[in-house]
């Protein structure tokens, strides 16, 4: 990522799972209104506190669990959660994001704009609904709307997905704009004043010659 963290801004739109537009949790059965379903397409559904297992992280007012129905069903498959967000004003060559997930069973692939990441750290063993794990993105980001999937493999009785925190930054588009460095602008004065002084020296023979 380029620049300086101070120039930064913050990336709108990215939100945990399970909360409303100004980061409160929502009710039991609720849509999520930031995380959508790729096939069959729906939104994420907060699954009902009665559903979830305890082996699973604990809901916070922050952050809550997710699948395509209250219940937690079905089960044993795969599904595709969705957020997306505008880097309008923004450069997306200088946009990072960070954040935690966890999943019922594996978080098999997250795709930035359709393309993979790549490997997922620590998604192993099954269990990584018992803890965090954390994610970054640090390229393929596009002008305007990018889309986040998140693929989501089940394996067992109950599905779930969360994400406990996710954040960004890039830099404003008037601020990543090429500054000349002072080295450069110093050797840009010094070319003009030698053009300006070969000029004068050329126009002083000149006046000698038509004397």
């Amino acid at each position: 990522m380029g620049g300086s963290a101070a120039q930064a801004a913050s990336i709108p739109g990215l939100f945990a799972t399970g909360v409303d537009s100004l980061g409160a949790s929502l009710s039991d059965g609720a849509s999520d209104p930031h995380y959508s379903i790729v096939s069959p397409s729906g939104a994420g559904i907060v699954i009902n506190q009665a559903n979830i297992p305890s082996s699973y992280v604990a809901n916070t007012s922050t952050s809550r669990w997710i699948w395509q129905q209250a219940d937690g069903q079905p089960a044993n498959v795969t599904r595709t959660f969705r957020t997306t967000f505008d880097l309008t004003g923004l450069n997306p060559s200088t946009a990072s994001i960070v954040g935690t997930w966890a999943a019922d069973n594996f978080l098999d692939q997250i795709l930035i704009n359709g393309v993979s990441i790549g490997t997922i750290p620590n998604n192993l063993g099954g269990w990584n609904f018992t803890s965090f794990k954390g994610f970054n993105v640090n390229s393929g980001f596009q002008a305007g709307i990018n889309t986040l999937d998140f693929v989501v493999r089940d394996m067992g009785a109950i599905a779930g997905f969360r994400i406990g925190e996710i954040s960004g930054t890039a830099q404003p588009i008037s601020l990543s704009q090429s500054v000349p460095e002072p080295s450069t602008i110093l050797g840009l004065g010094l070319l003009g004043f030698g053009a300006f002084f070969n000029r004068q020296l050329s126009q002083g023979k000149k006046s000698k010659q038509e004397d």
